[in-house]
């Protein structure tokens, strides 16, 4: 067989086997596109939110390379999302580019909004000092990650309506 890859039941992927709300959710297939993003989430909140004092004795090469491998993990994933993507049909694809850039669009926007307010001591009036790692920032890999997983579902739920 020329083509060992591609067998004739292969069908193509849809944006709705990551969406846990969805009738189409596959958790072998979410865990299998967003294994190195949840492994980066991981790292960065046992690390950066957690643990945080973990990390302090450690000489730099060891903190340089935990940042690395939480960088490294993302870029596998960004590898992983695209090879997902490319197996949609093209409405199914285009759905899911437009929820992916509607994520990282919105993320960036509250993420520099976010930086923009504590800098200024918006949520140190508010709330007062904070009682955790003492920055009221999105200090983490971590944070990222859960707002480009919310963004990215409510984007996808968006261009889907809008494309139906």
């Amino acid at each position: 067989m020329l083509y060992t890859g591609f067998v004739m039941n292969n069908q193509s992927h849809i944006p709705d086997e990551l969406i846990m709300i969805s009738k189409h959710f596959s958790l072998r297939t979410s865990l299998h596109v967003s294994r190195w993003w949840l492994f980066a989430m991981f790292v960065s909140a046992v690390f950066d939110v957690y643990f945080p004092e973990l990390k302090k004795p450690l000489p730099l090469y060891g903190r340089v390379a935990i940042v690395l491998v939480e960088f490294l993990a993302i870029l596998l994933f960004a590898f992983d999302a695209a090879r997902f993507i490319r197996q949609m049909d093209e409405l199914q694809r285009r759905i899911a580019q437009a929820a992916l850039f509607f994520s990282v669009c919105a993320s960036f926007f509250v993420f520099v909004l976010w930086l923009r307010l504590e800098r200024e001591g918006f949520f140190n009036a508010v709330w007062g000092p904070p009682i955790w790692n003492n920055t009221w920032g999105i200090a983490s890999v971590a944070h990222v990650c859960v707002l480009l997983g919310g963004f990215y579902g409510i984007g996808f739920l968006i261009f889907k309506h809008r494309y139906k």
